[in-house]
């Protein structure tokens, strides 16, 4: 269940100077170019697959346990 990748822009002021930038719908991150957006959602995608193999370990742990 991935967030779609819109291709709604943001706004980012600096030095008086607007960017379009693009935002992550996951942790509200902007980002300029809007190109990184892809990038960002793989690292998101694999900090999860990161959890998921920890929480099965602990689960295979606690499992032996009883």
């Amino acid at each position: 269940m991935e967030p779609e990748i819109s291709n709604h822009y943001h706004e980012i002021q600096y030095a008086k100077e607007t960017f379009h930038a693009a935002m992550c719908h996951r942790c509200g991150a902007k980002m300029f170019p809007a190109d990184l957006l892809e990038a960002h959602m793989d690292r998101h995608e694999l900090k999860d697959m990161y959890l998921q193999s920890e929480l099965k370990k602990l689960q295979y742990s606690m499992n032996r346990m009883r």
